[in-house]
């Protein structure tokens, strides 16, 4: 679970006797979330900013987005993150969408999986190795012909972060999510050219992390995220989005201090989609301050190749990674 990754990163920093002061400071930065899967915007969308929970279809990650699917879908993924500071991470991601007979709508499975290369130093002066795994489930119909409703979850998520402290000494944390996680959005249509939409996740994560000298701890971990969106489609071949996402991590009684309300989430996303002709698009944005672009070839009909470059993919984890560059490449194929 990406998430996790910043939790657990916490984590083992929290469980380390000499913390310092310096680390402390930077805790809330860590446990921010931009690995998680319910997060984390389609290459389609991550080339114009990852906004996308205004914008309709499989491109976008908000449930209800779903609602107008009528075809059968499947998209490859892989992506590269590449920190300044610290290991290179390989991510590999299948969706599979699919109409949902009956009672109408759309459904989404995901699988997800990322992991780091070796250990290398990272800016916190340790060596951290990381992997997760995540399986996702989204579904999303039309209420009426202006108004969708979507609900997701991640029955399996589960993460693990490795801090070197030196020859055969390591802090292991884990974290496991928690029933009670969800994802629920929806999307108004005003116009035929302007769709508004909303999401809420919540998120409830288990730590647990063993430390050299200090024994066995864990913790739980609160998130909540809203966020509203707009698109507008003012040409035939344009597509213009923005995103705003605010939220709060808090944690229990930790054995070092109390991260109660301790981070806020605050960001904005927006980009341009832009039909250059019939066989490509290209796109433009900003990803929480991050510059992004991408572009689709339609190779046939029903096969797409996407691909999308963030120059500041993880700005809410600088204080760990440095700045990290993300490429992502994907195939969809529309049956």
């Amino acid at each position: 679970m990406k998430r996790a990754i910043g939790f657990l990163i916490c984590a083992v920093l929290l469980g380390t006797v000499a913390l310092p002061s310096q680390a402390q400071l930077q805790l809330g930065g860590l446990m921010r979330d931009e690995y998680a899967l319910g997060l984390t915007p389609t290459i389609k969308s991550a080339g114009m900013g990852g906004a996308y929970v205004g914008v309709e279809g499989t491109q976008s990650m908000n449930p209800a987005a779903l609602s107008m699917v009528d075809y059968m879908e499947a998209v490859l993924t892989y992506g590269n993150y590449n920190h300044d500071d610290g290991p290179m991470a390989h991510r590999g991601r299948l969706d599979a969408t699919l109409p949902v007979p009956y009672i109408g709508g759309a459904a989404r499975l995901m699988l997800d999986h990322l992991e780091s290369e070796d250990d290398e130093m990272t800016l916190l002066g340790a060596p951290i190795e990381f992997d997760s795994s995540t399986l996702g489930l989204q579904y999303g119909r039309n209420v009426t012909d202006w108004w969708a409703l979507g609900i997701g979850g991640y029955p399996y998520e589960k993460a693990n972060v490795d801090m070197i402290l030196g020859p055969g000494a390591k802090i292991d944390a884990d974290a496991f999510s928690q029933i009670g996680s969800f994802q629920a959005g929806t999307l108004f249509r005003p116009h035929e050219k302007v769709t508004i939409g909303g999401q809420l996740i919540y998120i409830i994560d288990e730590l647990e992390a063993d430390v050299p000298g200090a024994g066995e701890w864990n913790d739980d971990y609160y998130i909540s995220y809203v966020a509203l969106g707009a698109s507008f489609r003012p040409f035939k071949g344009t597509l213009l989005a923005v995103d705003y996402w605010n939220g709060e991590i808090r944690g229990d009684q930790t054995p070092v201090l109390e991260l109660k309300d301790d981070t806020d989430i605050d960001r904005w996303n927006f980009g341009i989609q832009q039909r250059v002709c019939s066989y490509c698009d290209l796109r433009i944005g900003s990803n929480n301050g991050g510059f992004t672009t991408g572009f689709s070839l339609h190779v046939l009909k029903n096969l797409d190749i996407d691909y999308a470059y963030v120059n500041k993919a993880l700005r809410d984890k600088e204080m760990v990674w440095g700045d990290t560059e993300y490429h992502g490449v994907s195939v969809t194929y529309r049956f």
